[in-house]
Order: structure tokens, then C-alpha cells, then sequence
């Protein structure tokens, strides 16, 4: 009985002794794997970095090697001048009637602007015309009364030279009114002419000045509007004295390149020639005034704008 019972225990024994082998063999491989994991991160990490600093290509170009003349530019702050501005005003008195226009719109040499009422001139016209004809008509009397008295003088001597000499001068007085009443005719036709107010170039109209109903006179000091011209259109801008001999002396070969930038420099707006220069110097400045044209082709300038030229 007393055997039996330790038999059991000693296999009981060795049982617990096999488990803890098997657990300590387990956790010994979990350590070796871990420990085998992390070196094979830590190994790729210098890797990626020696990758990510290795040098790279850089493409590179070939040219010829040329000699040609260095080019030398010259800047100068510049205003935008229109090549021709018109302030139109009227030039009879009267009420304007109406515009045809629209502000900014662009119109072309002899398109109607503007109509002042005629009426009043068209009386004085047909008061001149009048005139004239009962002037004609005293005229001719005249004449035919001088060639009388230049017969009868001639003839029978019953009229005196005096009489004579009379008659022609009454006769050069009708011929003298005559001229007169054309004039005043010629004038008339002048004045209705003004009532229809024209551009007298071609280029854009600005905003109106003057609304239509209001009475404008010939001796008012504000226009009407203002017609300018851009295309083509000019900038007048400064160089230093010192620079003028050469920027002539190289007119006279060719014409010479201008450049219009934006203020800024940053965005180039026009292309140009230039076209003269100032014949005096600003003794305030130390500078010259200068004339460039540009076509302006896309309105790129603007009167007044300021720009810089190159």
C-alpha cells in the first residue's frame, strides 16, 4: 500500500519537471526572436538613409561660344503721353441738343459727336440770303442807270460828268453790300456748320462733361469732352545728361529699341522705338526728356500711366 502511493508521486515529479523544460525553451525562442527582429529593423534603417543622400544627376547643357556686342540698357521712369489730345468745346452759343457718342467709346476723324440746336442760325441765314438779294437787285438797277447817263453824256451831253461820277460810286456802294451779304451768308453757313460737332481726330472719347439740354457758349473754359489718341501712343521719360550724346549718336545709324515695364518691373507691357529727344536740359534734374512711340495695338498703355522704360 505504502509503494503505491509513492509511485504516483514520483511520476508526478516528473511530469512538472518536462512542462517547465517545454515553457523555458518556449520563452527562450521568443526572446532569440524578437532580438532577431529588431536587428533586421535596425538594419534597414541605415539603408534608407544612405539611399536617400546618395547624389543626384544634374542635366547640363552644351552652346557654342560666340562673340557678339554686349547689349547695354538704359532705364528711366516714364508717363504716358497720347500722341494727340483734343478738348472739344463749342464754338457758337446755343443749347446742345444731343451726344452720339458713348463714353470711351472710340470714334474715327469726322464722326458727329454732338448737336447744338441750329435754328437760331438757320434764321440768320435765311436774313442774310435776303439781304443779298435785294442788294443784287439795287445793284443791277444801278448799273443799268450808269450806263444811261455814260450815253447821254456821250451823246447829247445833257447830263453833267459829275452825275456820272456819282452813279459809278452808287454802283461800287451795291457791289461793296453785295460782298457784304455774302459774307454775312458765308458766316451763317460757318455757324450751322459748328452746330454739328465733329471729331477732328481719331482715338477714344472720355467720360461726358456735359449733359445734353444744358447751354454752352463759345467762350466756356470747360470741353465738352476730350478725345485722345493710343494708337499709336508715346511715353516721354528722363535719362541722366550724361547718357544723351551716346543714346544720339546711336539714332543716327538705326532706330533704337524701347521697352515699356509695369512699375514694379515685374510684367513687360509694350515694345516701342524711340523717336527724339528734348532739345534743352532740366538744370533742376541734371536730366533729358526723351520720346518713345509704341503701337499699342492692344490698348496695353494708357495716358498718364506711369511706366518704366528700358
Amino acid at each position: 500500500m505504502t509503494m503505491k502511493l509513492a509511485g504516483r508521486a514520483t511520476g508526478s515529479g516528473s511530469r512538472n519537471t518536462r512542462w517547465k523544460l517545454v515553457s523555458a525553451a518556449a520563452a527562450a525562442l521568443m526572446l532569440l526572436l524578437g532580438v532577431f527582429l529588431t536587428g533586421c529593423s535596425s538594419s534597414a534603417k541605415p539603408s534608407t538613409a544612405r539611399a536617400s543622400t546618395s547624389p543626384q544627376a544634374i542635366p547640363v547643357s552644351v552652346a557654342t561660344a560666340k562673340k557678339e556686342d554686349m547689349p547695354v540698357y538704359l532705364v528711366g521712369l516714364g508717363s504716358v503721353t497720347p500722341l494727340y489730345q483734343v478738348a472739344i468745346k463749342s464754338r457758337v452759343d446755343g443749347q446742345l441738343m444731343r451726344v452720339d457718342f458713348k463714353e470711351g467709346q472710340k470714334v474715327n476723324k469726322g464722326d458727329l459727336l454732338a448737336v447744338i440746336d441750329p435754328r437760331p442760325y438757320e434764321v440768320v441765314l435765311s436774313q442774310a440770303q435776303a439781304q443779298l438779294f435785294k442788294d443784287q437787285a439795287s445793284l443791277r438797277d444801278a448799273k443799268l442807270n450808269l450806263d444811261r447817263f455814260q450815253a447821254l453824256l456821250k451823246e447829247s451831253g445833257a447830263i453833267s460828268q459829275q452825275q456820272v461820277d456819282t452813279q459809278r460810286s452808287t454802283v461800287d456802294q451795291f457791289e461793296g453790300a453785295v460782298r457784304t451779304d455774302q459774307a454775312a451768308i458765308d458766316n451763317a453757313k460757318l455757324n450751322l456748320t459748328y452746330c454739328h460737332i465733329t471729331s477732328p481726330i481719331s482715338g477714344r472719347v472720355g467720360l461726358r462733361l456735359v449733359d445734353p439740354g444744358n447751354m454752352v457758349h463759345a467762350s466756356d473754359t470747360n470741353a465738352l469732352m476730350i478725345i485722345a489718341q493710343q494708337q499709336p501712343i508715346t511715353v516721354i521719360f528722363n535719362l541722366p545728361e550724361d547718357q544723351l550724346p551716346a543714346v544720339s549718336k546711336r539714332m543716327k545709324g538705326a532706330r533704337l529699341p524701347v521697352e515699356a515695364y509695369s512699375r514694379d518691373l515685374t510684367q513687360k507691357l509694350a515694345t516701342g522705338y524711340l523717336t527724339s529727344i528734348d532739345n534743352q536740359i532740366d538744370q533742376t534734374t541734371g536730366t533729358g526728356k526723351l520720346k518713345a512711340e509704341f503701337t499699342n495695338t492692344h490698348d496695353e498703355l494708357w495716358p498718364n500711366q506711369f511706366v518704366n522704360i528700358q
